[in-house]
């Protein structure tokens, strides 16, 4: 299937094991224009131990839907646990296969389709909910389950719409609607927490960044090409005016007042009864 192109550039530019927003303890004792690289691979730690707080006792085993490229589940396997990973990524897939040296389970695959051969205590999906079609995913989430097994979702969801058209209400489900989908295929919320705001430092810092970094270097770009090669310039300008318009637009995405205004950023622990 496919390659993610953006989550394998954010992958190779921060050079991380993990793919998710991260995690601040106290957002507002950090200043943005201070934070390093290292501090975002922190925040990224802080995450996956956060949300590991959720599993409860009895679980042993796990399986990791939308694994990314490994570090949740490499996170969990260092804590004892049984885990199998799943995604339909082309790069991911071979990143885990790397990384792990097919010691451990990778189904190349969407959740949806999955075809497993066993039942699991919980599913982790990890930032992977907004790609798994609700109904479809609750149906195989309960299919695959044990027994009074849990699905844990940590996930953003629209909370608000209007007709404003922003990219946030692009690739997420509607809160309401996934949860009351939960409760439909028997799915009971054990446990709930709100991390907005423990993760908006990072959408702060990439915002940050690009105005502060890439956006000048564009604009010198833009200048420099302008004023040797007018005529050429002209030219590309005419091509890719329209694509680059589109592509600002998609910078409301690091937007954290616009994420708060359309998204909540949460955490669920559900339980197949």
């Amino acid at each position: 299937m496919p390659i993610d192109n953006v989550l394998k550039l954010y992958s190779e530019t921060i050079q991380s094991s993990f793919l998710h927003y991260g995690f601040w303890d106290d957002p507002n004792a950090v200043e943005i224009k201070r934070i390093t690289l290292q501090d975002i691979k922190d925040a990224q730690l802080r995450y996956i131990d956060h949300l590991s707080s959720f599993i409860p006792n009895s679980v042993e085993s796990i399986i990791d839907v939308g694994c990314g490229i490994g570090g949740n589940t490499e996170f969990l396997i260092q804590k004892g646990y049984s885990l199998e990973t799943l995604s339909p990524d082309d790069f991911q897939k071979s990143i885990i296969k790397k990384k792990f040296d097919n010691k451990i389970p990778f189904h190349h695959c969407t959740f949806e389709k999955f075809d497993h051969q066993k039942k699991y205590d919980l599913i982790l999906e990890s930032e992977s909910a907004c790609y798994i079609k609700i109904d479809q995913g609750f149906k195989k989430a309960r299919d695959i389950l044990q027994d009074k097994g849990y699905l844990l979702v940590s996930d953003y969801f629209v909370h608000f719409q209007d007709s404003a058209k922003s990219p946030h209400l692009k690739s997420s489900h509607n809160l309401a609607q996934y949860l009351a989908a939960a409760k439909k295929y028997g799915f009971t919320i054990m446990k709930e927490y709100d991390q907005t705001e423990n993760t908006m430092i990072t959408l702060d810092y990439a915002k940050f960044f690009f105005q502060r970094f890439i956006s000048p270097t564009i604009d010198y770009g833009i200048y420099s090409v302008e004023k040797s090669f007018p005529k050429i310039s002209l030219l590309i300008g005419k091509i890719i005016y329209s694509k680059w318009e589109t592509k600002r637009k998609q910078l409301d995405l690091i937007d954290s007042s616009l994420f708060r205004k359309y998204r909540k950023y949460m955490i669920y622990l559900f339980q197949k009864v």
